[in-house]
């Protein structure tokens, strides 16, 4: 869980028993909680705790509190309102939004020049297949005439035979 959501979730005990002890529903006549039982809540210890109070101590959200032998925390006005309002979940929200916004505008552009490659390297390969097959009927065709110049040139080139009793006869 992290530090924003143990922030909604603490004000949230703290509200919890603001609310009940105004509405005399609460476990004991006390503003605020112990601290035993913020770490049991929140299950954390009190290095993590001293992360998570530190910016709720400082927008002056949250107290200390030490009377009716329980030593804790309760929540201010602004803390109650911060958790009415769920200001430590829109943070969240925020953050998921924007690293959202990061990968989508990132991946896309990437995404789109690997479509462009894969793209050009299509159309070379066809236009080299078309080429290649271009070429091929070509060299048919040269093969071809090649061929149809050796059968002239044979033809041409053999010896003429007269047939002599043909002009003996006039």
């Amino acid at each position: 869980m992290n530090i924003d959501a143990k922030r909604h979730k603490l004000l949230g005990i703290l509200s919890k028993q603001a609310n009940d002890l105004d509405l005399n529903k609460a476990e004991y006549n006390a503003l605020g909680v112990s601290f035993e039982r913020i770490l049991y809540e929140l299950n954390c210890n009190e290095d993590e705790l001293q992360l998570i109070t530190s910016d709720l101590y400082t927008s002056d959200e949250i107290g200390y509190h030490n009377a009716y032998e329980i030593v804790g925390l309760f929540a201010k006005e602004k803390g109650m309102t911060a958790f009415a309002n769920k200001k430590y979940r829109e943070r969240i929200y925020e953050r998921r939004k924007e690293f959202i916004k990061f990968l989508v505008q990132t991946i896309i552009p990437i995404l789109a020049l690997i479509v462009a490659i894969l793209s050009l390297s299509l159309k070379f390969e066809n236009l080299k297949l078309q080429s290649d097959k271009e070429l091929q009927e070509l060299k048919d065709k040269l093969n071809k005439q090649e061929n149809q110049l050796n059968q002239l040139e044979l033809k041409t080139t053999a010896p003429i035979r007269i047939d002599s009793s043909k002009f003996k006869n006039q």
